[in-house]
């Protein structure tokens, strides 16, 4: 099977499939669209006209990334989720609080005004401490071997390379399990090559355009 992953230079979702391909030793082409001016063949393959999208043999196209994660898994075996069957939902559940600290962050950079930025800020520490007593001794997430939480979290946690600098604050500060564990997500060969060298330099610019507290904050940088 040929495989094509069809993504955007900054979306966090794809490179959660970027990282779960690699993962998985899947070979593929990724192909990066601009969001701003969508093809117009992206809706026949994504009813939603969304990214990540990946191809298969030409003639299948699967969305949502959860949903692709579910079938590489389900096609490669691995780690990425249990063989348990309590185990692997549990993991899918944490994937979804994942999702929802990205639905924070991007909360964050679009907030205009100091209560909008503060609820946030607020809904992603909240997150983050539940986290936090979460985590186990091990590497990863669990106790085991990396899995999709692991690579559902990593792109969250990539932004604040260049948010906690634009907002001179560290987000992480009062969160040291997490802190340990995002540097050895954001260290691990599959966490790097989901992005271009100049991803952060991408972001504070996407972050400059915003009209939003943080993009002035960015403009300021």
């Amino acid at each position: 099977m040929q495989f094509k992953l069809i993504s955007h230079a900054l979306c966090p979702y794809a490179q959660r499939v970027n990282i779960v391909l690699t993962e998985s030793g899947i070979a593929f082409e990724r192909v990066d669209i601009d969001l701003s001016s969508k093809p117009d063949w992206l809706l026949r393959i994504s009813p939603l006209a969304k990214v990540p999208v990946l191809q298969i043999d030409e003639d299948v196209a699967l969305f949502e990334s959860t949903i692709i994660a579910h079938y590489v898994h389900d096609v490669c075996g691995g780690d990425l989720l249990s063989a348990n069957l309590l185990e692997k939902y549990q993991q899918l559940a944490w994937a979804e609080v994942a999702s929802e600290v990205l639905a924070d962050i991007g909360r964050l950079y679009s907030a205009k005004n100091l209560e909008q930025f503060t609820a946030a800020m607020q809904s992603i520490e909240r997150k983050f401490l539940i986290v936090e007593q979460e985590l186990g001794r091990g590497d990863w997430f669990a106790y085991g071997p990396f899995t999709l939480v692991d690579a559902a979290f990593a792109p969250a946690f990539r932004y604040f390379n260049v948010l906690n600098d634009v907002l001179e604050h560290d987000v992480f500060a009062h969160f040291p399990s997490i802190s340990q564990w995002r540097d050895r997500l954001l260290d691990r060969p599959s966490v790097k090559a989901a992005v271009s060298d100049d991803y952060d330099e991408k972001l504070l610019t996407f972050l400059k355009a915003r009209d939003s507290l943080v993009g002035a904050k960015a403009n300021k940088h």
